[in-house]
């Protein structure tokens, strides 16, 4: 995600996105992210005044910016391309990562649950997310509610297949949740 060129406050916010997709928000301090960007310790009160809630939040919204940036959803014209749409960025991110870095806001509602507000946070993003997928099922011609469940179960079904895939090393789980969705979106639409 970032560069030595970048400023300290965004190295440590790409950082701190990578380090929660490995290990969760449990798994990562202050000063590993810090010692992860290289950036000035000393500052991170400036940077980030409300501390590790602050900066977490930011990484969270750095990653659904990246993740909806790489999607073409709303370039889709078939169910076939919004389903790859949905799965591609994630399969892409695990090959690049060799399988290590997973979604961080699932790893944040397991982890952060004592944290109203960066659980609130993961909440938005996950029902942003949420909507778009339901919006382009709506597009191809599901009702509102049909496609509300349809996108809630094939987001359940992602998360799963995260879990899955980085266990197995495997895309296959991705693969599966793909080709599934794709024959039983494209069937109901008939």
């Amino acid at each position: 995600m970032g560069s030595d060129s970048q400023p300290p406050r965004s190295r440590m916010v790409d950082s701190a996105a990578v380090l929660v997709r490995e290990r969760g928000v449990h798994g990562v301090g202050l000063r590993e992210i810090v010692a992860h960007s290289g950036g000035p310790r000393g500052s991170l009160q400036r940077y980030f005044p409300g501390g590790k809630t602050q900066l977490l939040g930011e990484a969270l919204d750095l990653v659904a910016a990246d993740i909806a940036a790489q999607s073409k959803l709303l370039d889709a014209r078939t169910l076939t391309e919004a389903v790859d749409a949905v799965i591609a960025p994630w399969r892409k991110s695990l090959l690049d990562s060799d399988f290590t870095l997973g979604c961080p806001i699932a790893a944040t509602i397991v982890d952060a649950s004592g944290n109203d507000q960066l659980r609130e946070k993961a909440r938005t993003l996950l029902s942003q997310w949420h909507e778009s997928v339901r919006d382009t099922l709506v597009r191809f011609g599901s009702s509102k509610s049909v496609a509300d469940e349809q996108a809630s179960v094939l987001l359940a079904a992602l998360e799963g297949a995260l879990i899955l895939a980085r266990a197995q090393r495997s895309t296959q789980p991705l693969d599966a949740v793909q080709r599934f969705f794709t024959a039983a979106l494209t069937q109901a639409a008939k």
